[in-house]
């Protein structure tokens, strides 16, 4: 059996340019709409009072952001070691925490698509066949999704907003989800593949790849993710709400999870690289409609993003370049 999607050289050529690309362009093509997303704000919310706004915000908040999304990131660590253990994938905990966090530095790429780089670099430093846990990286980013969706859902219910962007996500969700336990026509539909020419080359990795996914949606495996991933994505509604506290601003803690999740949600299905620019206007503006002053709005989704986007990028990076100077990987992004 190969280890990725296709077989020989041919994949393991295609996987790379797309690494390559990553690396090259993708990091820094985020980092450059980030600048732009920041800017914007500022020009809209009148510059001067969101500097004004910044110079009395208290540190000691960005602290807890940055400890609370930590904190959040042991959660989702061990929903990735879950999930690999659902699948018979048994490695090393200092390998199987290199790959988690070196993945993190994809958290700004488009739907976080590039996260499935980790499949990749769990088989260079496991042996790990990329096709056999390439569906972890996917169920991964649809119970975040899922998880996030929940926590929206309560304020949505709370404070009677619109429900039409999580109503779309469950749709499409219990559709997908219902269709990938549906074995019998999903493997009917790749025996059917198998017998096409160029495609049918690709068979054997993608029935690998349907079998792990089949597992891990399970209504067990599927509820023990969901739970970890609310824990997770729940500091970092808490990180918001003090986020607001250390501009001042007194509000309940569930506007913090309700604005953190909704605009995370809004930003993940936008499909842009890290959501920039969809999850910023999204808690701008949710926070707006709960009376809060523009620059502070504008002030803290800076932030909240800087402290959970762009936080996970650097440390992702740092864990993964430390790793390379002392173990002489020659793994690459």
């Amino acid at each position: 059996m190969s280890d990725s999607l296709g077989t020989g050289s041919e994949a393991d050529e295609s996987t790379g340019r797309i690494r390559q690309l990553v690396s090259d362009h993708g990091v820094w093509v985020t980092a450059v709409l980030t600048v732009v997303v920041f800017a914007a704000l500022f020009v809209l919310a009148d510059a001067e009072k969101v500097i004004a706004a910044f110079s009395e915000f208290e540190l000691w908040a960005f602290g807890a952001v940055v400890l609370l999304t930590t904190v959040g990131y042991g959660f989702r660590f061990a929903k990735w070691e879950f999930y690999l253990r659902e699948l018979d994938v048994h490695v090393p905990l200092k390998t199987s925490l290199t790959v988690f966090f070196s993945g993190l530095m994809m958290v700004v790429t488009p739907g976080k698509a590039g996260e499935v780089w980790k499949a990749w670099l769990l088989r260079d430093e496991a042996g790990v066949p990329a096709s056999r846990t390439t569906s972890v990286v996917g169920a991964e980013r649809i119970t975040d999704l899922l998880s996030l969706s929940l926590l929206a859902a309560l304020g949505v219910v709370a404070y009677g907003r619109s429900p039409a962007v999580l109503v779309a996500v469950a749709v499409v969700f219990a559709l997908g989800i219902g269709l990938l336990q549906w074995r019998t026509g999903c493997l009917r539909l790749l025996s059917w593949i198998g017998s096409l020419p160029v495609i049918g080359d690709y068979a054997e990795g993608l029935e690998t790849l349907y079998e792990s996914t089949y597992r891990l949606f399970r209504l067990r495996p599927l509820s023990v993710a969901t739970l970890l991933g609310i824990v997770a994505w729940g500091l970092e509604g808490v990180a918001l709400w003090l986020t607001l506290r250390g501009f001042g601003i007194e509000t309940s803690l569930l506007v913090g999870l309700f604005v953190f999740a909704l605009g995370s949600v809004v930003g993940a299905v936008s499909m842009l690289p890290g959501g920039l620019g969809a999850a910023e206007a999204s808690m701008t503006g949710v926070l707006l409609t709960f009376g809060i002053a523009e620059p502070i709005a504008v002030g803290a989704t800076m932030v909240i993003r800087v402290g959970t986007l762009w936080y996970a990028a650097i440390l992702g990076f740092v864990v993964f370049s430390a790793h390379k100077l002392f173990t002489g990987s020659s793994a690459e992004v």
